[in-house]
């Protein structure tokens, strides 16, 4: 007998075959869903970045602002995917341009084929009037690079057939494994010993029956055997009588296959039915999360709509930097800009806690904040922790001696009036960074936070006078700035280190201090995670006059 022959080798192809077969199937219905959600993802990522910066896009070609056009256009263009993003004013100027060279492809005009029709983007901005009407501003142009895409899928494509292949090949060896163990080798055996039989002494020397077979087919073929081989050697009595013993055999083994077929259905069910039960409670949580995290999406837009623009101090600074950066997609930093005639107010608050309690603490500052520069003045950056304090224990009924909270924030005010070109500045725990001729001067807050249980309401905060010199700057930030862990033994950044970088880069403008700010931070933490939320607004006062 050929080795093509043998059982062992029909089981292996007949087992490749299969496997080939379905894997091919499965793998081929797997890159199509791939594709799909490749396909798909892109266009919607592309449309929600779209929408994301298209309230930033709207004022960068309402106020025709190169630098407001250039973050938006940057800020598009650090997808690995983009190609190039122009943003036009409504007369067809560039306000912001970026390209870069499209990728190499193996196959760009199949790239082209596929994803061709989700790689151009063209948006028309459109300013409401204060009549309600639309008034087209400019356009922001975004276009995808297909042979990015491309080599995308084509990495998934690989992957896939390789762990087709090696599935395909394992399931062959262990399938022809598991054959030869458990059939081919006991039947050569048993064809070995049949084969030995003495035709003139059937009986004299009987099949041995292989290890762990005694109660399958195997078991069976050999004693069907042995029984034929005895009952050659008896007369026919002792031949009806093995006939007998062999049909209660038989429906002894009936029987147990019967009863072992109903154990197993059994024992399916309850299986099937918890799978379904988990399925479900799958379902369930695969459900609440989605929606939790809807939640949280939708609540940093409401918080990110909460913060001024960088506009809102026009006229009255030369150069303005903020820099906000939750901890997690909402969190327990604020920050506030505006104007009132010829004085400007600028205030960064630290709320208790980040995420979605800090956030929800943001919004109540914002609204007690909102009242206290309508209702009580904005003036005297003391007068307003003062009246803060107030609101916002009031706000969290804890004022009262059974308040079930205790919760608050730190805060920085800067009032800017341009007639007297002073700079008023109060602080409750957060200090104030003036830099002026190369260096940076430390100035401390009033120990005392707002808010909280054990924050008098009477408390009078210090006010802090100072004059707008020409190119002074003045810096605000939350202790997550300096609160970072990282460096060679694990240390906080520190105020120290934040002034002395300050100093080192004091020539240089204050967007790009904060830009190497935070790149430093990021290089100080290394591996380690960021730990609370960070806000940095610096800003130069423009010279009375």
């Amino acid at each position: 007998m050929g080795v093509l022959d043998g059982l062992s080798f029909k089981q292996a192809f007949a087992t490749l075959v299969i496997a080939l077969g379905v894997g091919l199937g499965i793998s081929g219905w797997e890159l199509y869903a791939e594709y799909q959600r490749l396909h798909a993802r892109t266009l919607q990522s592309t449309q929600d970045d779209l929408q994301l910066v298209r309230g930033l896009a709207i004022e960068a070609a309402y106020q025709l602002s190169a630098d407001l056009a250039g973050e938006v256009v940057g800020g598009l263009f650090r997808a690995e995917a983009v190609t190039e993003v122009r943003l036009l004013d409504n007369f067809g100027g560039n306000l912001g341009h970026m390209v870069r060279a499209k990728t190499v492809s193996p196959m760009p005009d199949t790239a082209e084929r596929l994803f061709g029709d989700v790689t151009r983007h063209r948006q028309t901005l459109e300013s409401r009037a204060p009549d309600g009407s639309l008034t087209t501003v400019g356009t922001l142009e975004l276009t995808l690079d297909s042979n990015t895409l491309m080599n995308s899928w084509l990495s998934q494509v690989t992957a896939t057939i390789w762990s087709g292949a090696v599935r395909a090949t394992l399931l062959c060896v262990l399938m022809v494994a598991v054959f030869y163990i458990l059939i081919t080798k006991p039947l050569l055996r048993i064809s070995a010993a049949i084969g030995r039989v003495d035709p003139s002494k059937p009986g004299a020397a009987l099949v041995s029956l292989p290890r762990h077979h005694d109660r399958d087919e195997l078991g069976l073929l050999v004693g069907n055997v042995n029984a034929m081989l005895t009952g050659a050697q008896s007369n026919l009595d002792a031949r009806d009588k093995a006939e007998g013993e062999l049909a209660s055999l038989a429906r002894t083994l009936e029987r147990r296959v019967a009863e072992r077929t109903a154990e197993l259905a059994r024992e399916k069910e309850g299986v099937e039915r918890a799978l379904a039960q988990l399925n479900i409670a799958n379902a369930e949580l695969e459900r609440a999360s989605r929606d939790i995290n809807d939640g949280i999406r939708y609540a940093s837009r409401i918080q990110t709509a909460l913060l001024p623009d960088q506009g809102a101090l026009a006229g009255l600074v030369d150069e303005l930097a903020i820099g906000w950066q939750p901890l997690d997609m909402v969190g327990g930093d604020y920050y506030w800009a505006g104007t009132f005639g010829n004085r400007g107010v600028i205030a960064v608050m630290d709320c208790t806690g980040h995420g979605v309690p800090g956030a929800f603490m943001t919004a109540v500052v914002a609204s007690s904040f909102s009242r206290v520069l309508h209702h009580h003045g904005h003036d005297d950056p003391a007068e307003i922790l003062t009246q803060l304090n107030r609101l916002v224990k009031s706000a969290l009924r804890q004022d009262r001696e059974t308040a079930v909270s205790n919760d608050g924030l730190d805060a920085g005010i800067c009032v800017i009036d341009r007639g007297s070109g002073t700079v008023t500045w109060a602080g409750a725990n957060l200090p104030l960074l003036v830099g002026k001729g190369g260096e940076i001067e430390l100035l401390r807050g009033d120990r005392m936070s707002l808010g909280y249980q054990d924050s008098p309401e009477d408390y009078r905060f210090t006010s802090h006078q100072l004059a707008c010199e020409p190119g002074t700057a003045f810096y605000l930030f939350t202790d997550g700035v300096i609160d970072q862990v990282g460096g060679e033994n694990r240390r906080l950044f520190g105020r120290r280190r934040l002034q002395q970088m300050l100093a080192e880069n004091a020539d240089r403008p204050l967007t790009e201090q904060m830009d190497l700010l935070f790149q430093r931070l990021g290089q100080w933490r290394g591996d380690e995670r960021r730990r609370d939320d960070m806000t940095f607004v610096a800003f130069r006062p423009l010279s009375a006059g």
